[in-house]
């Protein structure tokens, strides 16, 4: 297990809370329609609402809490990016830092995650696993399309974050690629826990 001396938290560039809305309007209504629809069926017992009810109470707590989950940790010898209900764990060496780099995606329209996979996605906001355009592989965590950090890796597949300072990680990765004190894990091998796949 990696020591907490050997951990760095970079936060994420925060995501505006009107994109919630794009959740929470849709369960909100959901509910309202539960409701309605039980009133005026006299078969439908008080206990039918009430469970119907905390389920979709249940599953709102459960997206919101998902929507929020959101870590970038860089380790002596891995990078870690927790998101909603995915976890990307990559092995510093397995990245192709060299080809790093800092973009927009309205000016980088093939770097764009075109399909989603297995992830969490509404209007500015893409979690989980995708194809971009160019079909390869792309982990995500955009909260912010306009200063995404684009890591590709060794076997072609791509990670795009959006931490709230993106040069700084990048200069981080750079430094940890470079300094062999922290390069101890070389034969560590990407966390696929939570991978979702």
């Amino acid at each position: 297990m990696t020591a907490p001396s050997d951990m760095k938290d970079f936060p994420v560039a925060p995501a505006p809370v009107w994109i919630g809305l794009w959740m929470w309007i849709p369960l909100a209504g959901t509910l309202a329609l539960i409701i309605g629809a039980n009133l005026s069926r006299f078969e439908r017992t008080p206990m039918d609402l009430v469970i119907t009810t905390a389920f979709v109470l249940l599953l709102t707590a459960a997206m919101s809490w998902a929507f929020f989950r959101r870590r970038i940790v860089l380790h002596a010898d891995a990078l870690e990016v927790v998101s909603t209900f995915y976890r990307k764990r990559v092995a510093l060496d397995a990245l192709e830092i060299e080809s790093a780099r800092i973009v927009d995606l309205a000016e980088h329209e093939e770097m764009k995650p075109a399909l989603k996979i297995n992830g969490f996605g509404m209007p500015g906001f893409r979690s989980g696993h995708y194809r971009m355009k160019d079909r390869r592989k792309a982990f995500c965590l955009i909260t912010d399309s306009s200063r995404v950090l684009y890591l590709p890796l060794g076997d072609g597949s791509v990670v795009l974050i959006s931490p709230e300072r993106p040069r700084e990680l990048l200069e981080a990765l750079k430094s940890s690629r470079a300094s062999p004190a922290l390069r101890a894990g070389d034969d560590a091998r990407p966390d696929r826990r939570g991978d979702g796949r």
